[in-house]
């Protein structure tokens, strides 16, 4: 199938292409030699982002071409290329294909996408298990969860490792090992809440630790579930997130007309961010079509897989949504 074997084209330019680099660079010139193919005019906005378009197309479909490093082949490669694939069979449909930069971190090229289109669809592998649990090849993303981070700091006091005994130690890791348990326990319908990075000073082997300082990242489907996971995580400890994104919902015509045509396909609300949040956040109609992650959902890893009958699926349905959007 032809979708698969430009995946692989690009996941062999090589597994680590941050935003902005000369990896990604190549990426977007072998995308924008596809789009050329499909009977698309190919620009770069200011940002650097990669536009294949038809005449004053304002229909949108895409993704993103960087990648995590040692990441897999299918995280924003896939909806490029799905795209690329409906626009080529759409020939007379006003459309267009975007390839947005550095979304891994940032999202930047969507942040400052300089044309605001009417619609805009995005396809992506679903970077979890739910579907492949469910046994459904595809599912419509509701909404992209609201997000909380921030970091609370533990003190205690340096010591001797050998000569202070147990019962006289001041540990600030082993207080922070209980809020890490803590903050596990407290997510609930459908949030999560990550400890993901944690310093201790002064970080010798033989030395009681003193200062340790835990991240927090919370995330849940709802600004009330995401008010309520905040305050449960702060219980009894100083968590003051620094950042907040409140969740964003798909809607309009893009997501009706995906509706209709999957009225049976199961309904999930997105964990991770995507293009697509940002636009949806500007006031686009947005939709997000996801594909099944196999091997447990594995993402962000050389594990990462999506089966060619999988994909198969979503392209059909990716290019029938666009061509309901586009006949109007």
């Amino acid at each position: 199938m032809r979708i698969i074997e430009r995946i692989e084209q690009i996941h062999a330019i090589g597994a680590d292409r941050p935003g902005y680099s000369p990896l990604e660079d190549e990426a977007h010139a072998l995308a924008a030699g596809w789009m050329a193919e499909a009977g698309l005019a190919v620009e770069v906005d200011g940002a650097g982002n990669l536009i294949g378009r038809r005449s004053a197309a304002r229909v949108w479909t895409g993704s993103h071409l960087d990648s995590v490093p040692n990441g897999g082949r299918y995280d924003g490669v896939l909806g490029v290329l799905a795209g690329i694939e409906a626009a080529g069979r759409l020939p007379e449909a006003a459309l267009a294909v975007v390839a947005f930069r550095a979304e891994e971190t940032g999202p930047l090229g969507s942040k400052q996408l300089t044309e605001r289109p009417d619609a805009f669809v995005e396809l992506h592998i679903e970077q979890g298990p739910v579907l492949e649990r469910a046994g459904e090849p595809v599912g419509i993303v509701t909404a992209i969860a609201g997000q909380a981070r921030g970091s609370v700091v533990f003190h205690g006091r340096a010591d001797h490792a050998g000569t202070m005994p147990m019962d006289a130690r001041d540990d600030a890791l082993v207080k922070a090992a209980r809020f890490v348990l803590h903050v596990g326990s407290c997510p609930r319908d459908g949030a999560v809440a990550t400890v993901g990075y944690v310093t201790v000073e002064p970080n010798a082997v033989n030395v009681v630790p003193a200062r340790v300082t835990v991240s927090v990242d919370a995330r849940a489907p709802s600004a009330e579930l995401l008010d309520e996971l905040v305050s449960a995580i702060g219980s009894g400890y100083d968590f003051d997130p620094t950042s907040r994104f409140e969740p964003v919902a798909m809607s309009g015509a893009p997501f009706d007309a995906l509706s209709a045509l999957l009225p049976d396909a199961p309904r999930l609300v997105s964990g991770a961010g995507h293009d697509a949040m940002v636009l949806a956040a500007a006031g686009i109609p947005t939709a997000m079509l996801f594909v099944r992650s196999l091997n447990g959902g594995a993402s962000h890893s050389p594990d990462e897989l999506s089966s060619a009958e999988d994909i198969a699926v979503a392209v059909d349905a990716l290019t029938e949504t666009l061509r309901r959007l586009t006949v109007g």
